[in-house]
């Protein structure tokens, strides 16, 4: 269309946002999902300084794993333009909700404050500090809170003008961040408890008025906590003491939280998943096939269970359903679901955190499966690092993993893409390429295979429209890896997901 704003491959389609820092906008990738663009100011965005520090943060961003969190999914520089991709989220942010329902409280709470310590498990595993914990910061997808803004205040540590802009009101500040301390791990958890003791009570923690005020307040007296419910008190007070040593961590709180069980970020994820209704009013609309979240998965409405009892009890539940048994798409992958893991002849595959990596040894290829069939002619896309070696990577549509017949699309580690047509017991038939692509540490490979046209992107950029008279059918889809030389290569997927084709 004409008038449109392209940055970094992405279609800017309205304004979800303005910051210190920039401008959210809610855009189009070019497959045709939705994502939320953070395009940061030009000034800022020229200052090398900055421009180091973006790429630094956005590369610890990158290893937070996506439980509760809206992940980052792309990031770089379009001429003089930094821009930051995270996964879209549909629904209000919980400053909205708050005002338009009121004060949350039951289970209700209880999921909310397990949904945002999940995801401060997953940032603080990552090595990375949140540092501006606040409810605009928490969306409420029809799946569950999402935490977003990771470790974003960190970029403007040096301009001390923008930092305050970015940090907005700073009534769920630590203490210790007021005095302009060296921050922990502790400071997002006092903010974790000035979160949710707004969402309790609907009240800010250290009321209003001018900062300067509310910092005093902060660092010299208690927050105000008349109204949060008994149980969830005592543990806000905890999280929100003054000194930093004397509060818990998240595991802690996620454990207090479950009645003293000790649970994984994955099955914490779930369980807020699988219990949450959310706010019944307030989401915003945007185009978006019906029944799914931002993520692109489908919305699943469940009642509220009651009490610590009721989720210690969707806990065991959690265990034996797998996620699999989801038949919904897309198909976002998180490497634990049923994803082959092991040693053969031709490598090693394992789960590692939030990544799948594959390691192919000489003179093998490495092929491994999505645990779910093609709807039909679809898109795939992943992100990967080559770690080790070199070789080739990338995906493949339309194959069987116990044949050879599959088209694959790769990235090697000179840099050249191709599309590659493979049958099992004959020649493979170069379809595109060996081509030149512009390259990252991280490179996003996205496939689109739809009846006779096959089409390749490298990190957005669209490199090869081709056809093939006699197409595959739909059968599998999944990752590969496979050595050049006499030695290993090592691959990291980060992310990997199949969506049916729009053709």
């Amino acid at each position: 269309m004409d008038g449109e704003r392209v940055i970094g491959g992405y279609v800017l389609r309205r304004v979800l946002g303005r910051g210190g820092m920039g401008e959210v906008h809610l855009a189009s990738t070019p497959t045709g999902s939705l994502a939320a663009v953070k395009v940061i100011h030009p000034a800022l965005a020229r200052d090398p300084a900055f421009r180091r520090r973006f790429e630094r943060e956005v590369a610890a961003a990158r290893r937070v794993a996506r439980f509760c969190t809206a992940p980052v999914l792309d990031a770089g520089f379009d001429e003089e333009t930094a821009y930051l991709v995270t996964e879209y989220v549909k629904g209000p942010d919980l400053a909205q909700a708050v005002r338009a329902q009121g004060a949350f409280s039951g289970a209700n709470l209880e999921a909310l404050a397990v949904g945002i310590a999940t995801a401060l498990s997953a940032i603080h595993g990552a090595g990375v500090i949140h540092r501006d914990l606040k409810p605009s910061n928490v969306l409420l997808s029809p799946l569950g809170p999402r935490v977003i803004d990771f470790g974003i205040a960190q970029l403007v540590d040096g301009d001390a003008s923008v930092s305050q802009s970015i940090l907005g009101t700073p009534a769920f500040m630590a203490p210790e961040q007021v005095r302009g301390e060296p921050l922990s791990p502790a400071a997002d958890v006092y903010a974790w408890g000035g979160v949710i003791a707004f969402a309790g009570t609907g009240r800010l923690p250290f009321g209003g008025g001018a900062p300067h005020e509310v910092l005093y307040r902060i660092v010299n007296e208690g927050p105000a906590l008349d109204g949060l419910e008994a149980g969830m008190r005592g543990l806000v007070e905890r999280a929100m003491a003054k000194e930093s040593r004397l509060r818990p961590t998240v595991q802690q709180l996620l454990a207090d939280l479950m009645g003293g069980r000790q649970i994984t970020p994955e099955t914490a994820t779930q369980v807020v998943e699988n219990t949450w209704t959310g706010p019944a009013n307030g989401r915003e609309e945007v185009p978006a096939d019906p029944g799914q979240d931002g993520a692109g998965r489908k919305a699943k409405r469940w009642p509220w269970v009651a009490g610590a009892v009721g989720l210690a009890a969707v806990v065991a539940g959690a265990v034996v359903v797998p996620l699999t048994a989801r038949e919904s798409w897309p198909y976002t992958a998180d490497f634990g679901d049923a994803w082959a893991v092991g040693t053969s002849q031709g490598g090693t595959a394992r789960q590692v955190g939030g990544a799948y990596v594959l390691t192919a040894n000489a003179g093998w290829r490495l092929w491994k499966s999505a645990p779910r069939r093609e709807p039909g002619d679809v898109v795939v896309s992943a992100k990967a690092r080559l770690e080790q070696g070199e070789g080739e990577y990338g995906v493949w549509c339309h194959g069987r993993q116990g044949s050879g017949d599959r088209y694959e699309f790769t990235l090697n580690d000179q840099g050249k893409a191709s599309i590659v047509k493979r049958r099992a017991g004959g020649q493979p038939a170069i379809l595109y390429g060996p081509a030149e692509a512009k390259t990252a540490q991280d490179n996003r490979i996205v496939a689109d295979c739809a009846g006779r046209t096959l089409r390749l992107w490298v990190n957005e950029e669209l490199l090869a429209k081709v056809t093939d008279d006699q197409p595959f059918a739909p059968g599998e889809a999944g990752v590969l890896a496979a050595p050049s030389g006499d030695q290993a290569v090592r691959v990291r997927f980060t992310t990997f997901a199949v969506q049916p084709s729009k053709g």
